[in-house]
């Protein structure tokens, strides 16, 4: 590892100490506790397919790679924090997750409940 990617690292941990909340990740029946920050992003339109036009608003999630209970964050995991429901959902030009460095993973949701 470079010493740029362990400094990323380190802002990453910081970032979560900071601002960082727990929360429950769950795929399936197996959950797992984990550190996240949470950040909204601005509304994105989607057509339906059927005349219907429905307004979504990404969440994003960041957290430190090595914690996330699973390699590859999949579509209908779920994040439960705060009384509030997210469920893992790509946005409409991501997927539902993009490793920002080796440290660093960004994960895309929307609230469910």
């Amino acid at each position: 590892m470079t010493d740029f990617d362990d400094q990323i690292g380190v802002m990453v941990t910081d970032l979560l100490i900071e601002a960082g909340d727990p929360y429950t990740y769950t795929r399936g029946t197996t959950s797992a506790s984990i550190t996240l920050a949470k950040s909204e992003m601005p509304s994105q339109w989607v057509d339906q397919g059927d005349g219907s036009i429905v307004e979504v608003r990404p969440i994003n999630f960041k957290a430190l790679t090595s914690t996330l209970p699973y390699a590859k964050p999949m579509q209908g995991d779920r994040i439960t924090g705060g009384g509030k429901v997210y469920e893992l959902h790509p946005t409409t030009s991501e997927k539902v997750y993009r490793q920002l460095s080796p440290q660093l993973t960004r994960l895309h949701a929307k609230r469910i409940r």
